[in-house]
């Protein structure tokens, strides 16, 4: 069996456990957000002035869509776990940790695509103008959102 110095192999387990550090400080962060539809919700939504029969199919939507995103939710939160146990190992494997990495990190992606989908089909619901002061809204939060990132990596001070 081929023998691996340490010197070749605390790049890799160094980048592995970066990546863990991102990911659980990513999860921690993601905790706020559980329920909402990337921040519109239906308290978001409301601001929109929906009809009663929009506000039906609203709903209509997020409860059809329910099942797949919690399924989504328990397959992050298992994969995630899995990631820590691969990186917290007494002797991590690099290729285990990065598997695990890019395991959760196609979560995410599959969790973004779900929610893209569903925003797609409550968009169709709305009129042009509240489509309009939605993106409004989505622009402003992304700016908060830009602002308070700074300020907590200590840029806005």
């Amino acid at each position: 069996m081929k023998r691996i110095a340490i010197r070749q192999l605390a790049p890799v387990t160094a980048l592995a456990l970066l990546f863990t550090l991102g990911v659980t400080v990513a999860s921690a962060h993601d905790g706020g957000r559980r329920g909402k539809m990337g921040g519109f919700g239906m308290h978001g939504l409301s601001r929109l002035d929906l009809t009663e029969s929009q506000k039906a199919e609203v709903k209509r939507i997020m409860e059809s869509r329910k099942a797949t995103i919690e399924s989504l939710r328990e397959q992050i939160r298992a994969d995630r776990e899995a990631l820590d146990a691969a990186a917290e190992a007494q002797s991590p494997n690099p290729s285990a940790v990065g598997a695990a990495y890019l395991k959760v990190r196609a979560d995410r992606e599959a969790m973004r695509a779900e929610h893209k989908a569903t925003m797609d089909q409550i968009r169709s619901v709305l009129t042009p103008e509240q489509q309009q002061k939605m993106d409004t809204m989505k622009e402003k939060r992304m700016e908060r959102f830009g602002e308070r990132r700074g300020k907590r990596q200590g840029y806005g001070r």
